[in-house]
C-alpha cells in the first residue's frame, strides 16, 4: 500500500469537498510538539487552491457537524483517538456516535485516524474494542502512520485492508543550539546547575503515563554510575496521577530528575539539545511523536521493536525487543550509552 496526501484522500473521497472538520481541536499551544497542528500545518498554503476550508472544534460541538449536512455543505468529519476510560466518557462516546451516525446518514464522510492499536489506559477494554470496531465499520477510511498498522489494525478492528491509507507520521521542526548554551538554560530554569556538562543525559520527554515505562526505567538508573542522569518531562496524563505520585517516591536519587507539567515550547530545545540519548520504553504502540521529535534533533533513540518503529530506518535507532526478557533488554542497550 503506498502513501499518499490528506487532501488525495479528502478528494477521492468526498469529490468537490469545501469544507473539513478536524475533532479535537487543533491547539494554538505548544504547537511545535503538536501531533495535529503539524499534520495540518500546511493547509492554509495547499487548500486555499482546492477551496477546501479547515474547521477544528472539540467533540461537544459535534452538532456543528450535523448542521453543515442540512447546509448542503460538502464535507469530511476527520476524527482522531476515539476511545473512553471512565463512565463519564463512556457516556460521551454515545453522545459522539449519535451525531456522527445523523451526519452519515445525511450523506457525510468520516476519516478516523487509528493512533493506537488499543487505548493506551488499558481500561474497560472489552468495551472500547467493541466501540472501536463499530466505529471501524461505519468510518468511510481509517488513517494508520504505517504499513504495518494496516496489518495490525485492520484484525484487531475487524475491517478490509482496503479501507486503509498510510500517510506517515508529521515531522517535527528542530530548533538547534549548542549542547552547553542548552544546558545552561536547563539549569538555570529547572535544575539549579545539578547538571554538568561531562555528564551523560538520558532523556525521557512527553506525556507521563504508565504505558511509557517510566518506573522501570528509573529502577534502571538507580544502579548506575551517578553520572548518568535521567530526564524526565512532560505533562501529567488524566488518571495518571496516582502513577505520577509513585514516581515521585521512586525518583528521589541525584541522578533522576522528574517534572510533571507541560513544558512550553519555547523550552523544548533546551531539553532535547541537551540529551545525549533519548528513551521511549513504550508498553506497546503503534506510533510515537517523540522518536519523530526526537530523530529531528539528531538524537540517538532507544525504542521497542514495536509496530510502526519497526519501518523506521536510521542509524539513530536503537531497538530492543519486547519480550519475557525486556527490561534485561532495555538495560543492555542503556548500558552501550551510559559512563
Amino acid at each position: 500500500m503506498n502513501e499518499t496526501s490528506l487532501l488525495n484522500e479528502y478528494q477521492k473521497l468526498c469529490p468537490g469537498i469545501t469544507k473539513v472538520f478536524v475533532i479535537p481541536q487543533i491547539p494554538q499551544k505548544n504547537r511545535d510538539t503538536s501531533y495535529l497542528f503539524q499534520l495540518y500545518k500546511n493547509f492554509p498554503e495547499d487548500f486555499p487552491v482546492s477551496g477546501i476550508k479547515v474547521e477544528t472544534f472539540n467533540a461537544a460541538f459535534l452538532p456543528v457537524v450535523l448542521f453543515s449536512r442540512l447546509k448542503f455543505e460538502k464535507s469530511i468529519l476527520h476524527y482522531h483517538w476515539f476511545e473512553f476510560e471512565d463512565v463519564k466518557s463512556l457516556i460521551g462516546i454515545k453522545w459522539k456516535l449519535f451525531w456522527i451516525i445523523l451526519y452519515k446518514i445525511l450523506g457525510g464522510k468520516v476519516i478516523w485516524t487509528v493512533h493506537n492499536k488499543y487505548p493506551h489506559h488499558n481500561k474497560y477494554l472489552f468495551l472500547n474494542k467493541k466501540f472501536r470496531k463499530f466505529f471501524a465499520r461505519i468510518a468511510d477510511k481509517l488513517h494508520v502512520h504505517c504499513k504495518s498498522a494496516v496489518d495490525i489494525c485492520a484484525e484487531v478492528l475487524g475491517v478490509k485492508e482496503s479501507k486503509f491509507f498510510v500517510l506517515k507520521h508529521p515531522d517535527f521542526t528542530p530548533e538547534i543550539i549548542e549542547r552547553d548554551e542548552a544546558l545552561e538554560k536547563l539549569n538555570k530554569k529547572y535544575f539549579n546547575d545539578l547538571l554538568r556538562n561531562d555528564d551523560r543525559i538520558f532523556l525521557m520527554f512527553g506525556a507521563i503515563a504508565e504505558y511509557k515505562g517510566i518506573k522501570e526505567v528509573i529502577n534502571i538508573f538507580t544502579g548506575l554510575d551517578r553520572r548518568n542522569k535521567l530526564l524526565i518531562a512532560g505533562f501529567i496524563k488524566r488518571r495518571n496521577e496516582d502513577y505520577y505520585r509513585e514516581l515521585q517516591t521512586i525518583s528521589k536519587t541525584e541522578n533522576v530528575f522528574l517534572i510533571g507539567k507541560m513544558i512550553p515550547d519555547d523550552d523544548v530545545p533546551y531539553f532535547l539539545n541537551s540529551a545525549d540519548c533519548i528513551i521511549l520504553n513504550y508498553r506497546d504502540v503503534l506510533t510515537s511523536g517523540g522518536i519523530h521529535l526526537a530523530l529531528s534533533y539528531k538524537k540517538p533513540v532507544i525504542t521497542p521493536y514495536s509496530g510502526c518503529l519497526k519501518e523506521l530506518h536510521s542509524n539513530q535507532i536503537i531497538f530492543f525487543e519486547l519480550n519475557s526478557e525486556r527490561n534485561k533488554n532495555l538495560l543492555n542497550v542503556i548500558k552501550r550509552f551510559a559512563l
